[in-house]
């Protein structure tokens, strides 16, 4: 005999299933916690490249077109040193830009866009 009636078990099985029980809302908490926070993460990157990647693919194209055109037309002396200095390429703060430079990061930035659309739908039918 233990001493204590099959109640008293039965009310200790209960408290030791409700602290379970607790235990796993906690985990599941703060793994939803969790994966929000990286859902946003991945959507603030998103939303960022979506805007940027075309203004570099437009800007990178425009130049290149721009500088294309300026070298196709025929150009009377008096104004060639002009069109001579038509920048093949700029230097901000450090880096250097150039059109098919802006045009890749423009690409790469899209397939940042896909990665990250990519990964929030994993994580969408994962939680």
């Amino acid at each position: 005999m233990s001493g204590l009636s099959a109640h008293d078990e039965y009310q200790f099985h209960d408290r030791r299933e409700a602290g379970h029980r607790w235990l796993w809302l906690v985990l599941r908490g703060l793994g939803v916690a969790f994966w929000g926070l990286v859902t946003f993460g991945l959507t603030f990157v998103e939303l960022v490249a979506e805007v940027v990647a075309p203004l570099l693919l437009m800007l990178g194209g425009l130049w290149w077109a721009l500088g294309q055109v300026v070298a196709a037309l025929p150009i009377p002396p008096e104004i060639q040193p002009m069109v001579q200095s038509f920048p093949k390429q700029l230097v901000a703060s450090g880096y250097v830009l150039t059109p098919s430079g802006l045009i890749v990061q423009g690409l790469w930035l899209l397939a940042v866009v896909a990665a990250c659309r990519t990964l929030n739908g994993i994580i969408a039918k994962q939680t």
